[in-house]
């Protein structure tokens, strides 16, 4: 009978002075479990403009369980880590980024509890080292995607997590073109597990992270897992067209039988106009957002192409 095969999977960007330290980590880690799982580790390059595929090709000539995938262009976070995904043969599958700032020791509880029965393991992030900009934008984006979304997304955990072979096929049968990972392995159910802990800072490297990709992330986050924005927008443009409706009325029949102190000059008016043509906006946005992801999807073109690789081809 074979040894179970547990999964390691890592997305990389520009992390060419993590690379063999998280590999160090990762591998001391997972040391007491050699006698009883395989173990393979995947990195997928998303295109980095530094030596990280080179970096990642030396230590796949020293290690045959040492997968390297390489892009033929910079295809986004999500996709990265999902084609890393699809890379993976284990029975468990654990998806950690190589910047460190997740403890690759916690892989040791994920894997114990994986053991007790639970399908999903993951990371709840207590505290981070982050500006208060960054920190309250987060929150505020948890708090929308918490009672906005129409299913239940634990709150402050990011993609570092295991998952079990029968959650990562059923994840592996979403054909979106920006696959939101966390949402989606919550909407899949199954018995899962939160282990708390902080997020350290990043020692090495520059983060590719920003407001901007925030922003992007966020927006695709409330996307893909609910409908309720666009509700909202239908419901807000119910009640501001019925409450103008209501204000044109009360202005005509002031000026019919109040005339000398109906309202007057332009400083209203223009302060009408911006509001409503904020309001406009706003939701032109949103409904935006909905045709750009429906129209990227009905084009149904590839996540992307591996244009290089590293034991791509090694069994167990």
């Amino acid at each position: 009978m074979s040894r179970k095969l547990i999964s390691i999977v890592t997305p990389c960007f520009n992390e060419e002075l993590n690379v063999f330290d998280h590999f160090d980590r990762v591998s001391k880690s997972i040391s007491s479990f050699r006698e009883e799982f395989d173990f393979e580790h995947i990195y997928s390059d998303n295109r980095s403009a530094d030596n990280t595929f080179q970096k990642l090709s030396e230590l796949a000539d020293k290690n045959n369980n040492v997968k390297v995938i390489g892009f033929s262009n910079n295809i986004g976070a999500n996709r990265a880590s999902f084609m890393g995904l699809q890379q993976a043969k284990g029975d468990a599958i654990i998806l950690i980024q190589a910047d460190l700032q997740d403890p690759p020791e916690m892989i040791k509880q994920f894997i114990d509890y994986w053991k007790e029965g639970y399908e999903v393991v993951y990371g709840k992030i207590l505290r981070r080292d982050e500006g208060v900009i960054l920190s309250t934008f987060r929150k505020i984006f948890y708090y929308l995607v918490d009672n906005f979304s129409d299913v239940s997304i634990p709150q402050n955990a990011g993609e570092f997590r295991l998952t079990s072979r029968r959650v990562l096929d059923a994840l592996l049968t979403y054909q979106e073109d920006d696959p939101y990972i966390r949402g989606a392995i919550a909407r899949i159910g199954f018995k899962q597990k939160a282990i708390p802990y902080e997020r350290a800072a990043r020692k090495k490297g520059q983060t590719s992270t920003n407001f901007i990709f925030l922003i992007g992330y966020a927006i695709n986050g409330l996307v893909s897992t609910s409908i309720a924005p666009i509700r909202i927008v239908s419901i807000a443009g119910i009640i501001f067209a019925t409450l103008g409706f209501l204000l044109t009325g009360l202005i005509i029949l002031s000026k019919i039988f109040f005339p000398s102190e109906s309202p007057r000059g332009f400083t209203m008016l223009a302060c009408l106009i911006t509001f409503f043509s904020g309001l406009q906006l706003l939701g032109i946005g949103i409904i935006g957002e909905y045709l750009r992801k429906t129209y990227v999807q009905v084009l149904n073109r590839p996540l992307g192409f591996i244009d290089r690789s590293k034991n791509l081809d090694q069994n167990r």
